[in-house]
């Protein structure tokens, strides 16, 4: 997660600033991604984090004033990432086809990337428990949808550009909970839910009236 040490929460006590301030609080999230890995998000424990990072309780408390903080700024790390993923699979689009094409590949990746990542996989369903985490996983739903509207929306008629947002929010959105149910199916299963998914938003896709040619 590599943004998550410099993407900071609100939610956070207070703003890293100088190199050093940086550091440790790139150490703490580090450890505290390692100990999720251990013992998932609900085993987490700030005193834990503060102990094997060789820091002071009231070093983390400085920064985190809660266990929530550090889990949703690992969350929010997790999200750049991906959205860095998606801005680059979504870069010239050059048609709906061409873009069709893209979104079975970005739900494929994102499949394995959680398959791959069971602490990335720990870390995003930690949303599903709190409703501030939950904000921000339909915030970040919105933003995605709204790349997968930027990358479409020139191949797609003007009078179809309200439908086309609402479509690509809410399978945005869609996706990410069926990929987290989906690593958690066997394999076949698995993949029988993404193509029924992927040939769903395909069909959505291909039904949007073309914008006409200059």
């Amino acid at each position: 997660m590599g943004k998550a040490a410099v993407t900071m929460t609100k939610n956070i006590r207070k703003e890293p600033v100088q190199a050093r301030s940086k550091a440790r609080v790139g150490e703490i999230l580090r450890v505290a991604e390692a100990l999720i890995a251990e013992k998932g998000s609900d085993g987490l424990k700030l005193s834990a984090v503060a102990k094997r990072a060789g820091v002071p309780i009231g070093t983390v408390y400085q920064f985190f004033p809660n266990k929530s903080a550090v889990i949703e700024t690992l969350v929010l790390g997790v999200m750049e990432d991906v959205r860095a993923a998606l801005e680059v699979r979504f870069s010239s689009v050059e048609s709906l086809d061409d873009a069709t094409d893209r979104i079975e590949g970005a739900l494929q990746q994102y499949y394995e990337y959680l398959v791959t990542n069971p602490t990335v996989r720990d870390i995003l369903c930690s949303t599903q428990g709190d409703k501030r985490l939950q904000r921000l996983d339909m915030e970040d739903s919105r933003k995605n949808g709204a790349l997968l509207f930027q990358s479409l929306s020139p191949f797609v008629a003007d009078s179809h550009h309200v439908q086309l947002r609402h479509m690509c929010f809410m399978n945005m959105h869609l996706t990410g909970s069926l990929v987290r149910l989906a690593v958690d199916l066997d394999a076949e299963e698995a993949e029988g839910l993404l193509a029924q998914f992927a040939s769903s938003m395909r069909g959505q896709v291909q039904a949007l009236p073309r914008r006409a040619k200059a």
